[in-house]
């Protein structure tokens, strides 16, 4: 028996929830899964799974050694297809993490290029919520700063840096004005992104500014929905509505003053070496945020 091929059958057999599901999936027999599993049962020791003639469990071992097996058949995919890169085009499943905001508004308008670019690679992009921490399991993640994160197993790269500035829709300047002071944004509607409908923000020459508004949410695309809409003032990086700018559906006001900075980071396994997929894909997406803000100050608004 070979340890890959029982271990795959394993997984299969784990996730379809019956030998027979495993064994469609990996076009055999539910004989020959039956053997591998018994094989692999023999070699470590111990019982994997629960069997009755109507369900299909993990024991407390069991439920250790499908993470094991996953773990252990990602890193060995990994490995074949960093080899086989050397001697041809970069190949595999690349495993993408960004959070809600960043991966619909930020990230996916640069993967396209990046697929053209390298065809044998598949992008799997997971989002998460705000605050949430990414999973264990992905490439990179593309984040604000995660303080949280542990700096010994995750090393972490720049990307993006961004001033916070003040958008609305001209439909809501024609029907509130414009503010022209930090004072005058109190009187406004402004949107908040979190969960509270007040917010503090630190603006330029190191002001707070406490605003409100009657609509907060951690969801962006009903975020960005709500200040095109004309509901209210936006605090936002340009990066994320940049599309909404050019086409005049958005506007900047009070244009001399900058809420606080915004740094986008790159967050990715601590390695001995680094999987060529993911070195790819930081350096190009780097490289194409360097060239995007060479021509932004090369053209300002």
């Amino acid at each position: 028996m070979d340890w890959l091929e029982c271990m795959n059958t394993y997984v299969k057999v784990v996730e379809e929830g019956s030998f027979n599901g495993a064994a469609r999936r990996l076009h055999t027999t539910n004989s020959a899964v039956s053997k591998r599993i018994h094989w692999l049962e023999n070699r470590v020791g111990t019982q994997l799974l629960k069997r009755t003639t109507r369900s299909l469990s993990q024991t407390e071992a069991g439920a250790l050694f499908y993470q094991g097996c996953k773990e252990s058949m990602a890193q060995w995919q990994t490995m074949l297809d960093d080899t086989r890169s050397v001697s041809g085009s970069p190949k595999g499943l690349l495993r993408v993490g960004a959070t809600v905001a960043v991966g619909s508004k930020f990230l996916v308008k640069y993967l396209k290029d990046f697929l053209d670019l390298y065809p044998e690679i598949r992008i799997q992009l997971t989002t998460t919520d705000p605050g949430q921490l990414p999973e264990m399991n992905l490439d990179v993640f593309i984040s604000r700063e995660l303080e949280q994160l542990n700096s010994l197993s995750v090393k972490q790269m720049p990307l993006l840096e961004r001033k916070i500035a003040f958008y609305a829709a001209p439909s809501y300047i024609e029907l509130h004005g414009c503010p022209n002071t930090i004072d005058e944004l109190k009187h406004h509607n402004v949107l908040i992104w979190g969960e509270s409908p007040e917010r503090e923000y630190r603006v330029s020459n190191n002001q707070r500014v406490m605003v409100s508004g009657n609509f907060s949410t951690t969801n962006p695309e009903a975020l960005f929905y709500a200040g095109k809409s004309g509901m209210g003032i936006m605090i936002v990086s340009e990066f994320m509505i940049e599309q909404e700018v050019e086409s005049g559906q958005l506007v900047r006001v009070l244009p001399d003053i900058m809420a606080e900075e915004l740094t986008i980071y790159a967050y990715y396994p601590n390695l001995d070496r680094e999987h060529t997929r993911t070195k790819l894909f930081i350096d190009y997406l780097k490289s194409r945020l360097e060239q995007h803000q060479a021509q932004k100050n090369a053209n300002p608004q």
